[in-house]
């Protein structure tokens, strides 16, 4: 009986660094950092603030470029692509939630789901049926036609999340998704989207300062010192 297959990670980070410059000297952010994410997988990333989180997120989603190593999603070697590249294949197999939901305030809770769609050029009707259906998953279908403004912090976040999940991207990446809200509130949403996560079999990637969510987490990185320790949680 041959042995079971070990599975290919959907992430693979090797060698990653990354600096800045602070108050004229070099800042190494990320040092020498080594991952493999797999599919499927809730991997949190913990840290204090400035200690690299959101930078790792940023690689990973090519938002921002490495100053060393490979960043590969899938088959894709995302550190070997130009800046069209990376956003069309940010666009097909990304979602993002930030902290500050990033919706856009002249657009309806509807609209703002659909975005990734239209900017992809996708079917309109097949992508309006969908983004319902995720509002009905979060509980904002009777929101449909709202602006923004009109509602509070966690029914924005919850819009952030369908529109993350319209697409049906494989990967989610999500920074500090509940750090703007109170902690009730944070907690029914990141319940929430590890349920939305979980449900279409999507890899969910969280940065976060909150040690309380490491305890939902396949595995948990610690940032320290540009370090990443990675354990059970």
């Amino acid at each position: 009986m041959s042995a079971p297959r070990t599975p290919s990670p959907l992430i693979r980070l090797s060698g990653l660094t990354r600096m800045y410059q602070e108050g004229g000297k070099p800042r190494r952010v990320l040092d020498n950092v080594d991952l493999d994410i797999y599919e499927g997988e809730f991997f949190v990333m913990l840290g204090k603030s400035g200690s690299g989180k959101s930078t790792l997120l940023n690689l990973i989603s090519g938002i921002d470029k490495a100053d060393g190593g490979q960043v590969r999603v899938g088959d894709t070697d995302l550190t070997a692509l130009d800046e069209r590249r990376l956003t069309l294949f940010r666009r097909d197999n990304i979602g993002i939630v930030f902290q500050f939901f990033n919706l856009i305030p002249t657009l309806t809770v509807l609209e703002n789901v659909l975005m990734p769609i239209d900017l992809g050029g996708g079917n309109r009707a097949a992508g309006r049926a969908t983004g319902m259906g995720l509002l009905e998953r979060v509980g904002l279908a009777d929101r449909a036609n709202a602006f923004p403004d009109k509602l509070s912090g966690g029914e924005q976040q919850r819009v952030a999340i369908a529109r993350a999940l319209v697409r049906a991207p494989r990967l989610v990446l999500a920074d500090e998704p509940t750090g703007n809200l109170d902690d009730d509130t944070g907690e029914r949403v990141l319940k929430l989207l590890l349920e939305l996560t979980r449900d279409a079999g999507r890899t969910l990637v969280m940065a976060t300062h909150n040690p309380d969510i490491m305890r939902l987490a396949d595995r948990v990185g610690r940032l320290h010192d540009g370090k990443l320790v990675v354990s059970n949680p």
